[in-house]
């Protein structure tokens, strides 16, 4: 199934709402691009455990910082290394609630220092294996920088095969769109 919904909110504070419900205090959880700690702290707050990943070693310090600040660092694995690595760092018989992909650069950082389409396309189809059956995958894409366009619609073409699939899959679009806004994607397993 493949669907559209329009939003007021801003699409950030929308993937946390979005989110939200399918987390509990028992629930795994991956944050695939940790970048500042925002969505590994959002994820720690409302899960028995996360996996984050980023390759920057400054996003893993900035990350662990923040939860530190907020007695969240023992719920957390913060992962030196790229998504795409995901199956070689999380236990593959949990059935993850909800994976967040957030891609693009590190804000603040060197902006040349992107998530490249290949290695996006090879940890979403590893998330698709390691989703609970009632999960969610989230993935914010954001075209307005160099390789992001590209990003974006390699993202789309896998989210099309995926439909094929029967799985869920919804565009969540901001109501001030521009061609350079982000755009968010929802994944989940097909519905029996």
């Amino acid at each position: 199934m493949l669907s559209t919904r329009f939003t007021k909110h801003s699409l950030v504070t929308e993937v946390h709402k979005t989110i939200q419900p399918y987390l509990s205090d028992q629930s795994f959880s991956i944050d695939a691009t940790m970048g500042n700690g925002h969505d590994t702290l959002f994820l720690a707050r409302h899960s028995h455990k996360v996996y984050a990943f980023d390759i920057q070693e400054s996003a893993i310090k900035t990350t662990r910082q923040r939860l530190e600040n907020n007695h969240c660092l023992d719920k957390v694995n913060l992962i030196h290394a790229g998504h795409e690595e995901m199956l070689k760092h999380v236990p593959v018989n949990k059935n993850f609630a909800a994976i967040i992909f957030n891609l693009g650069y590190l804000p603040h950082s060197d902006s040349a220092v992107i998530t490249q389409e290949k290695s996006t396309i090879r940890a979403l189809s590893a998330a698709i294996s390691l989703l609970s059956t009632h999960g969610i995958i989230s993935i914010m894409a954001y075209p307005g920088h160099t390789g992001g366009q590209t990003e974006l619609q390699a993202i789309i073409h896998w989210c099309h095969d995926l439909h094929n699939k029967d799985f869920v899959i919804t565009f969540i679009r901001s109501m001030q769109e521009t061609t350079d806004s982000p755009r968010f994607f929802t994944i989940q397993p097909p519905t029996n």
